[in-house]
């Protein structure tokens, strides 16, 4: 099921996003929801307004996090979408969509982790635990469709073509089977005879050639069978 389209404002920033830093900004949005989930794990039990108060740090960080995940995913986003195939694209629209619901979904998620520490109830505290549990979940799936625009796609992997899915390294067994298929060019090249050694082959001087007739008719007919046969005679 995709989810309704959302925007976010676009504000005039007074610096410009550079590029290939998105990642950065993934790792920590990924890791700090885990690390705000066992805070409260913890404080479920042992009840500690100082965990509380860590925690709602915690996710302003959250909060800051996400939005710059956005910025400079929307930038990686623009510089990579014309080098990329319609499915790439489709992909990329809904990792899109999917992060700015998680900036929201962060923005809301502080104000009711700050509503939890000023009421102090146990119902309250189970109930922020559980929607932050839905709300990692839905983070490691965001992180997930990330992890397939750079793996499948190549999306700002500047070793690989970003222009859909990458093809597979071939295998030991098919070079083997490329490389018997080749012709042999080599014995094909040793075959072949220059203009040059064909011209000198002609100019070679013959055996017979710079003897006069007369010898050359004398070994002729020396060789006959007439001949040999009265040289037996004789003997």
């Amino acid at each position: 099921m995709s989810l309704p389209p959302l925007t976010i404002p676009q504000l005039p920033l007074p610096f410009p996003i550079p590029e290939m830093i998105h990642p950065v900004f993934v790792h920590f949005a990924v890791a700090l929801p885990v690390l705000v989930l066992l805070i409260e794990l913890i404080n479920l039990f042992s009840k500690k307004r100082a965990l509380g108060v860590m925690s709602f740090f915690f996710m302003l960080l959250i909060t800051a996090v996400f939005v710059g995940a956005y910025l400079t995913g929307s930038t990686d986003g623009k510089a990579a979408k014309a080098f990329l195939s319609p499915e790439a694209k489709e992909v990329l629209l809904g990792h899109k969509q999917l992060g700015i619901y998680l900036v929201y979904a962060s923005g809301l998620l502080m104000l009711f982790k700050l509503f939890s520490v000023l009421i102090r109830k146990t119902v309250i505290k189970v109930l922020f635990f559980l929607v932050l549990v839905v709300f990692t979940v839905a983070v490691f799936n965001e992180g997930k469709k990330g992890g397939a625009l750079v793996y499948q796609y190549g999306v700002n992997v500047k070793s690989v073509p970003a222009i859909g899915k990458v093809s597979k390294p071939k295998t030991a067994t098919e070079s083997k089977r490329e490389e018997s298929s080749e012709p042999p060019v080599a014995e094909e090249k040793k075959a072949e005879k220059t203009p040059a050694q064909e011209e000198s082959k002609k100019t070679e001087p013959s055996a017979t050639q710079g003897k006069p007739k007369a010898e050359i008719v004398t070994a002729e007919t020396a060789m006959t069978p007439e001949s040999t046969h009265e040289g037996n005679m004789s003997k």
